[in-house]
């Protein structure tokens, strides 16, 4: 297994071998390694179909069907965006926004990571999500309810679905939308373009038309002095600034990952 991957060219053969065996086995490395009991046939088989899987260019995460987000581990499969480890510190920046007893919003939720984790780390707050794509809802429904979350999903485009009387109530509004430009898409590794939703990866023009859309719209969701915590892509930093400043928030700032690159906006309406 683990020379069929790293054949295929995957740099974390061995560690990524595990992970497999115990999706395939349904049971722990250690418990394998202790000589625990046999592995069935069938298991084997599995095993080694996601090793194929995996050596032809499948997502990990969808293999295993998790992803680690923060202190949570996150249900995901074909048709949901994978969160990202850069995304968590879009988590930190909306959480220092978030006041006491703050009402919140993630647009775009996918399978829920950020709603979720906002939601766990802040139980005093009362947290929404919206999502578009009838399967990334799938993934987020089951996450709620696999975490026991206090999260409300709406189904609705941007801002719709969400009750009407929550309008200039949120505290804030927090989204990682997509941002990279639908002519980039060849330039992405092929476990990314293949694979992973284009809803929830590509926009066209230049690659901040539902970041605009959000901006414009978020201005009629948020109570004065909330907050609109952005992730975008590494190099639209000027652009974004521009985007949001005209359309009158105030206390604009751009938030760096942990590589340096401009990767979070936030604003104050």
């Amino acid at each position: 297994m683990r020379q069929a991957l790293a054949d295929a060219g995957i740099e974390s053969a061995e560690r990524e071998a595990r992970w497999l065996v115990e999706a395939g086995t349904g049971r722990a490395w250690t418990d394998l390694i202790a000589g625990s009991g046999g592995i069935e046939v069938a298991q084997e088989q599995r095993t080694l179909d996601l090793t194929h899987r995996r050596a032809l260019g499948e997502p990990l995460q969808y293999l295993t069907g998790v992803a680690g987000f923060r202190h949570l581990d996150v249900a995901v499969g074909p048709g949901v965006f994978i969160p990202r480890p850069e995304t968590e510190q879009v988590v930190d920046r909306a959480l220092a926004r978030l006041p006491r007893g703050g009402i919140a919003v993630d647009i775009g939720t996918g399978s829920g990571a950020i709603a979720l984790a906002i939601s766990q780390e802040r139980p005093d707050a009362d947290v929404w999500a919206t999502e578009i794509s009838l399967e990334a809802s799938s993934w987020a429904k089951k996450n709620v309810s696999a975490l026991n979350s206090a999260v409300h999903l709406v189904s609705g485009d941007i801002f719709e679905g969400l009750p009407s009387s929550l309008r200039r109530r949120f505290d804030l509004v927090v989204s990682n939308p997509p941002y990279i430009q639908s002519a980039e898409a060849e330039r992405l590794p092929d476990v990314v373009k293949d694979h992973e939703p284009g809803i929830a990866l590509f926009t066209g023009g230049d690659g901040l038309g539902v970041v605009r859309r959000i901006a414009s719209e978020a201005r009629d969701w948020l109570r004065e002095g909330g907050w609109l915590v952005l992730e975008i892509g590494a190099t639209q930093g000027d652009q974004a600034v521009a985007l949001v400043e005209g359309f009158g928030y105030a206390e604009v700032s751009v938030e760096k990952d942990l590589a340096g690159r401009e990767r979070i906006v936030e604003v104050r309406r």
